[in-house]
C-alpha cells in the first residue's frame, strides 16, 4: 500500500457531468477540486479583476462590481485573439493555485481517499502527466445536449468543443473511463467502485 494518495485527473466533454463526478467523490472524503472553481476564486481578487477590466472594460463587471463570467464568456469566445490572450493570463495563475493545493492536499490528516482534480482541457493543457491516473467522463450525446441546454449553453457548444480533444481521443488518452448517461444513483454505485478500487492502492 502506498504512503500517499493517487492523485486523479478527470476530463470529459461538456455536459458530461463532471462536477456530479467531482461531487460523488466528495461524498466519501476524497479531495476535491475544479479548474472553474480556480478560475472563479480569480475573478474575486482584486488583481486579477483589474486586469481583466482593462483588457475588456466594464461591460464584464456586473451590479455588484464583480467579473460577470456569462459576460465575459460570450465576448471571448467570439474572439479568437481575446480568448488567447484571457487564457494565456489566467492558465499560469491556474496552475500555481492547482500545485499549491495539491501539495497541500497530500499533507493532510488523515490522508483523503484520493485526491481528485477536474480540468476541461486535462489533455489539452498537458496536465495528465502529473497525476496517477486519468479519468474520463463521458455520457450520450443527447444527453449531454440535453444538459447544456438547460443551462443556456447550446449556443456556442460547437464552437467550445472545437477547441477539445474528441471524445474518442479523450478515452484513447485516459487510464479510466466512467459512463455519466444515467442517474446521480448509478453514477455514485460507479464513483464508489472506483475508489474501492484505487483507494490506498
Amino acid at each position: 500500500m502506498s504512503g500517499q494518495p493517487l492523485l486523479i485527473g478527470v476530463t470529459g466533454a461538456i455536459g458530461a457531468g463532471k462536477s456530479s463526478v467531482l461531487q460523488a467523490f466528495a461524498l466519501h472524503g476524497c479531495a476535491c477540486l475544479s479548474a472553474d472553481a480556480v478560475v472563479h476564486t480569480l475573478y474575486h481578487q482584486s488583481r486579477v479583476r483589474d486586469v481583466v477590466v482593462t483588457r475588456f472594460g466594464e461591460q464584464v463587471l456586473d451590479p455588484s462590481g464583480e467579473i460577470d463570467r456569462v459576460t465575459l464568456a460570450r465576448l471571448v469566445f467570439g474572439d479568437a485573439n481575446a480568448l488567447e490572450w484571457l487564457e494565456e493570463y489566467l492558465h499560469p495563475l491556474v496552475d500555481e493555485h492547482m500545485r499549491t493545493w495539491l501539495a497541500e492536499a497530500q499533507l493532510r490528516e488523515p490522508a483523503p481517499p484520493l485526491i481528485v482534480y477536474e480540468s476541461p482541457l486535462l489533455f489539452e493543457a498537458g496536465l495528465a502527466s502529473r497525476f496517477d491516473r486519468t479519468l474520463v467522463v463521458t455520457a450520450d450525446d443527447a444527453v449531454r445536449r440535453a444538459r447544456v441546454g438547460a443551462r443556456g449553453g447550446l449556443e456556442r457548444l460547437a464552437e467550445r468543443e472545437a477547441r477539445m480533444w474528441t471524445i474518442d481521443e479523450r478515452c484513447a488518452a485516459a487510464d479510466d473511463t466512467i459512463d455519466n448517461s444515467g442517474t446521480l444513483e448509478e453514477l455514485r454505485d460507479t464513483v464508489d467502485a472506483y475508489i474501492e478500487r484505487y483507494a490506498g492502492a
